[in-house]
């Protein structure tokens, strides 16, 4: 049994790194060249907080150079998550081009606006420089495709407590559905088990319900500002991953309500083998679900 409790433990830490590993709420490292002209800039994903983002980007050589944030503000569909894309593509939205500041070591920076929780713009930068050996008036963007976006969202602060709540019922959540299929493996070789198996998933019911609705709905709110984006409301990744785990897992108990309950598993519709097999695929099918980067 510690020899179990171990390795669940194991197994959700490594799960929970590669999802967030995965996840697409990751800075990265974005260049553009040309004419011996060099433009970095690290991506911003959020702004966490009433406050304006400040953008920097970086040109080398800065001599002469002239950068401009280039901010794309969205009308309604701007409210709630939407899409994760990571690049928007320009349409009939207001475009804001504004020179951006010049610092130390050819660091130019720029502010957007302060906008209300669970809006998203989409920014780029466009650097001017006079290249030395034409003449010509270079022109560079990040991101390189013309018309292209990258997304900020702005996020509201969430309570402390309820973050760390939520975090612990989640990890729980995740730990019991390790176990239950742990669990199960026994059960379909034909050894026993099955009762354990029924408490981890009793286990694992209460943490997936809690942690995802009444506390992800105060999560949700606080950070975005709507209580729920899942379906039947909204499209939302994470939202409908939570749901479609817990609508895998309450089938597998519909067909094993006595041994769920206690009551007898002469009640389930399932015998052992197909009860373990049932855990098994909702274990590896959960897996599959969580490892969709979240959209938070």
């Amino acid at each position: 049994m510690t020899r179990r409790i171990i390795t669940g433990i194991i197994i959700t830490l490594v799960l929970l790194a590669v999802a967030r590993r995965l996840s697409m709420n990751n800075s990265e490292a974005l260049l553009s060249s040309s004419g011996g002209v060099t433009v970095t800039h690290s991506t911003v994903f959020e702004q966490v907080g009433r406050e304006m983002p400040v953008l920097t980007v970086r040109v080398e050589p800065a001599d002469g150079a002239h950068a401009y944030l280039v901010y794309r503000v969205q009308g309604e569909d701007m409210s709630g998550r939407g899409d994760q894309d990571n690049d928007e593509t320009a349409g009939s939205d207001n475009i804001v081009k504004v020179e951006m500041t010049a610092g130390e070591n050819g660091t130019f920076s720029g502010n957007l606006p302060d906008l209300e929780k669970g809006n998203r713009l989409g920014y780029a930068f466009e650097v001017e420089v006079k290249d030395e050996e034409s003449g010509q008036q270079e022109r560079l963007r990040l991101p390189e495709i013309e018309g292209s976006f990258l997304t900020l969202k702005y996020k509201g602060e969430v309570s402390t407590l309820v973050l760390i709540l939520h975090v612990i019922f989640m990890f729980g959540a995740f730990f019991f559905m390790v176990e239950s299929g742990l669990c199960a493996i026994p059960v379909f070789k034909g050894a026993e088990g099955k009762e354990m198996t029924a408490v981890m998933m009793r286990w694992l019911i209460l943490f997936t319900f809690v942690g995802g609705w009444p506390l992800g709905f105060i999560l949700n709110y606080q950070r975005f500002g709507p209580i729920w984006e899942g379906f039947p409301f909204g499209y939302d990744i994470t939202d409908n991953k939570t749901q479609l785990m817990l609508v895998i897992w309450a089938i597998t108990v519909l067909l094993s309500l006595g041994s769920f309950f206690g009551k007898g598993e002469e009640k389930d519709k399932l015998g052992r083998k197909g009860f373990a097999i049932a855990v098994l695929v909702s274990t590896i099918l959960s897996f599959l679900i969580f490892l969709i980067p979240h959209s938070l």
